[in-house]
This record gives C-alpha cells, sequence and structure tokens, in this order.
C-alpha cells in the first residue's frame, strides 16, 4: 500500500490520508486514518513509520500536533486507529510558546530522540521519545550542546534565548506569532534561514525548513530559502557545514546509502558521506518533473536495497489546494552508495480524476505489518 498525504484545508483540500492499493492499483479515497475527530485532521503532512506506529505531522497552525497511529491488523490493511498525541503545539495566546508550531516532518535517531522540523518558529526541535514510543517529552530550553557552547560569540551577555526544545535554531530570532524573541543564529553556526511574505504587515513566514532525516549519525535538514542541506552531528548538535543545490529544497529520504532530495522540477541524488567533522553531499539530477512546471514533492521506495520502486509526488502547485500526480518509477542500484538509474515513470493517479488536491507526502509500506 501507499499511503498519501495533500494540502488539506478548506474543500476542495483533503485532511485525511489517501491509500493507493499497488494490488489492485487503485486510488482508495477511504479514510486510512481512525477513530479521531475529523476537526483535528488539517494540511496533513509528513507521514513516518517507525518503532510499529504510523507518525502523521499536522501541519494547520491551530492544531499543530503530531500524532501517533496504529495499523489496525482487524481493519482493512490501510487502517490505521489514532492512538495519542505524540508532540503538541501551546500557545500563550494566539501565538506559538515553544519550538513545536506547524510542523512539517519528523525523524527519529533510534537513541531515544526525535526531530521535528517547524515552518512558524524555522526551528528543529528534538523531543524525548517515551518508552512505549507513543508520546513525547518536549525538554525546557535549548538542546543543542554545541549551540549552548557558542554562547558567548551569540550573545552579548553570554546567556541567550531559545524556544524550549531547539536543537537547530533561526537566524532570524523575531518571527510572527511566536511569544518569544529568540537569539538570531548566524548561517556559520547552522542558523536555518527564512523568507518573509513581505506584502503582510507585521511580515509572516513564507519560506523556512522543511523534511529532515538521520543517517550515519548525523541530521540533515532541508534549509528551502537557502538552497541547502544543513548537517549537524548527533547527539551534540555540532554544525557540520551544508551543501548546495540548484533549487530550494523540500523534502528529502535516505535510501541505500543515498541521500534524495526534491528541489523544484528536480529529484537530486548524493552519496551520503560518513560522518566526519566537515563532510559533504555531491548532488545529481537523477529525475525532473514529467510535466511543466510541477514540482517534485515526497518521495517513497518499496525496497531498502538494490532495485524496486520509487514512488514521486509532482505538485501543481505548492501552498494551496491545486493538483498534482503521483508516478512510479522502477529503480537499480550496483550497489549501496551507487547513483541510481531510474525509467521513465508510469501515471498512478492525478487530479481531477482521482484527488482535486496537491499530494504532499507519500510512503510505502506492506500490506501486512507487524
Amino acid at each position: 500500500m501507499l499511503l498519501v498525504t495533500f494540502h488539506g484545508g478548506p474543500a476542495p483540500g483533503i485532511n485525511n490520508v489517501y491509500c493507493y492499493d499497488t494490488t489492485t492499483n487503485a486510488l482508495l479515497s477511504d479514510q486510512a486514518l481512525r477513530n479521531i475527530d475529523s476537526s483535528q485532521l488539517s494540511e496533513l503532512r509528513a507521514l513516518v513509520y517507525d518503532n510499529g506506529y504510523l507518525y502523521v505531522a499536522i501541519g494547520d497552525k491551530s492544531i499543530s500536533n503530531v500524532f501517533t497511529f496504529q495499523h489496525q491488523s482487524s481493519e482493512k490493511p490501510y487502517h490505521f486507529g489514532y492512538v495519542a498525541i505524540f508532540a503538541a503545539a501551546t500557545f500563550q495566546g494566539k501565538d506559538f510558546s515553544t519550538s513545536i508550531a506547524h510542523p512539517y516532518s519528523l525523524t527519529f535517531d533510534g537513541a531515544g530522540f526525535a526531530y521535528i522540523s517547524n515552518q512558524d518558529t524555522n526551528v528543529v526541535a528534538r523531543v524525548t521519545v517515551s518508552a512505549n514510543f507513543q508520546t513525547s517529552t518536549l525538554p525546557p530550553d535549548c538542546q543543542s550542546t554545541y549551540l549552548l557552547g557558542q554562547s558567548q560569540k551569540l550573545c552579548s551577555s553570554s546567556k541567550c534565548t531559545y524556544l524550549d526544545g531547539t536543537f537547530a535554531a533561526s537566524q532570524n530570532g523575531k518571527l510572527d506569532h511566536v511569544a518569544l524573541v529568540a537569539t538570531d543564529v548566524a548561517t556559520q553556526y547552522g542558523g536555518l534561514s527564512v523568507d518573509f511574505a513581505t506584502t503582510d504587515k507585521p511580515p509572516k513566514v513564507q519560506n523556512s525548513v522543511r523534511d529532515v532525516g538521520v543517517a550515519n549519525g548525523m541530521l540533515f535538514v532541508c534549509d528551502e530559502p537557502s538552497k541547502l542541506i544543513r548537517m549537524y552531528a548527533l547527539p551534540s548538535g555540532n554544525y557540520l557545514g551544508s551543501s548546495t543545490l540548484p533549487n530550494k529544497p523540500t523534502h528529502l529520504t535516505v535510501q541505500n546509502g543515498g541521500l534524495y532530495v526534491s528541489a523544484d522540477s528536480g529529484l537530486y541524488w548524493s552519496q551520503l558521506p560518513a560522518s566526519s567533522p566537515s563532510p559533504s553531499l555531491s548532488f545529481q539530477n537523477v529525475l525532473t518533473a514529467p510535466v511543466s512546471p510541477y514540482k517534485v514533492g515526497g518521495i517513497s521506495f518499496n525496497q531498502s536495497n538494490g532495485s524496486g520502486t520509487v514512488y514521486v509526488c509532482f505538485q501543481e502547485g505548492t501552498g494551496k489546494a491545486v493538483g498534482g500526480s503521483i508516478y512510479a518509477y522502477s529503480f537499480t542500484q550496483a550497489a549501496s552508495g551507487t547513483q541510481p538509474a531510474l525509467t521513465p515513470g508510469a501515471l498512478i493517479a492525478s487530479s481531477p480524476k482521482d484527488f482535486k488536491d496537491t499530494p504532499e507526502f507519500v510512503l510505502y509500506l506492506p500490506d501486512s505489518l507487524t
């Protein structure tokens, strides 16, 4: 099965998960997420399956939660029942009071922590995962020992101000609808860039941090405005540098020794570097959107190595419910960490025939989950 999230919001936005049945080749509009008030599902973003649970980021600013769901084996193969709130935004009036705000994606390090990218605070937060993996705790203040060690360089008072849970901070700490004015962290210390919609008064965040992933003891982060993938050592948060892409990155996936990044109309691949004081990425274009001006969105693989199928979202527009398509490509790799070869793709679903919204993320899972 292939799970799909859409931009969502007001009609015609789709505010649940659809499933593409890879056996019958049909997109099923039946709701995959069950046993939850539908008002809590709006503007769904990343889908992550880890620890035996499905985690779903809710981008609606008034909700801004990450929910935990569990596969319902007695139901249809693509049904997942609500379990708990994994991470939640808190508010001071109408303003966000911690780093969790408009979450986009999350990833786990296998060592008891999860990392959540948040568009409206422009921060990657680190949370402590509970023993049963269903919930998490957001620790106070900064969670990067590296940033804490840079206090004298970053702050005139040697005491910096951070939103609770901050692991990778923003270059601009004064953001609309965020209660706390955080310390500005410059790019050379791993600060994430942010673009503003200048027509809004006060200016609102328009482009900021996007997808995140973990591999080889490092956290990889899409810094969309700067066209960069930034790298941080785990668990310290030491800033290891960045690598440039031709266009703004939004989605990334770690797969069989490589890092795949969606950036505008292209999908790019780089061999994963070993963890070192100065790792680097060298990106090669492996796929271009089949229709202009579509952009590449989320991707997912049905194999962990070797060869198989990669599913790719193409977006007619971003930031609104417009339309798009989902394609399937066959891929082969000679060995782990080598550049993949992708065959011409096959269209499996598109707007307006199968949906009337913009596909965001896809996640391939076997029908039988154990």
